[in-house]
């Protein structure tokens, strides 16, 4: 059984990785008052984040009427059941990941002192400590899955990949149900779906064994989505990351 907690996590996040978060054209670099907010976003992350990751193997699944049971939880996400129907999937691999509440709570206070620009570099950059965190549970997940003669799928979240936000209080419960209260960090998920602290993420690796089909088919494997550096397990380059932190409220 397949079970991983990283509660100090390389904290390298990829420069081009935290513009595109921005919303910088691919070549343009970051100068004059852009650079030294992104910095300082950076640096200060670097000294007080606690950002954490959370893995467990979940081999229970069943695909059925249209329906995903997974350890004995349902979920409807028509696309989760496709990729896991097209690709034999027989298992998976939980993972919750948390750029932890700090992060949070100083943007909030950033935001009361009147430093919006602060606020916004920060909150964008919590959001590429997600990205980067979920990139680091997928490069594990491959390793350990091509170690047991498998391959990973790429991840599905609620919210995302057409998997409707009201299924994460069920991915919760589930979650909460297989760690035990074994969680590195704090974590809850409020009536609307929005995970508090809000830059996490909650997520769902397949897991295959028919290693032929993975080779015939990039898309059911995440390597085009993980821009994880030095991958000896990667199957296919990496071209876009698959799911972005859309929507910023300037309000907190």
């Amino acid at each position: 059984m397949f079970e991983w907690i990283e509660t100090n996590p390389p904290l390298a996040v990829p420069e081009t990785e935290y513009r595109r978060l921005l919303g910088y054209p691919k070549n343009c670099e970051l100068e004059g008052r852009a650079r030294e907010l992104a910095d300082a976003a950076r640096d200060w992350f670097s000294e007080n984040g606690r950002p954490w990751i959370y893995a467990r193997e979940a081999a229970a699944l069943e695909l059925r009427n249209g329906t995903v049971r997974l350890a004995g939880a349902d979920f409807s996400s028509p696309q989760l059941h496709a990729t896991f129907a097209e690709a034999a999937a027989h298992g998976a691999v939980l993972v919750a990941v948390s750029a932890g509440k700090e992060c949070e709570e100083h943007a909030r206070e950033l935001w009361q002192e009147a430093k919006p620009d602060e606020y916004f570099w920060l909150t964008i950059f919590g959001s590429a400590v997600v990205e980067h965190l979920v990139t680091i549970a997928a490069g594990r997940i491959c390793a350990w899955a091509d170690e047991n003669k498998m391959a990973a799928l790429p991840h599905f979240s609620p919210g995302n990949s057409g998997w409707d936000i009201a299924e994460q209080t069920a991915l919760w419960n589930l979650f909460r149900q297989i760690a035990d209260g074994h969680l590195p960090g704090e974590l809850d998920v409020l009536a609307s779906g929005m995970l508090r602290p809000q830059k996490s993420l909650l997520a769902v690796f397949g897991l295959t064994r028919n290693l032929e089909k993975a080779r015939r088919f990039a898309q059911l494997v995440p390597c085009e989505s993980c821009s994880l550096p030095g991958c000896r397990y990667r199957r296919a380059a990496y071209s876009h990351s698959r799911f972005q932190f859309k929507s910023i409220k300037f309000s907190i």
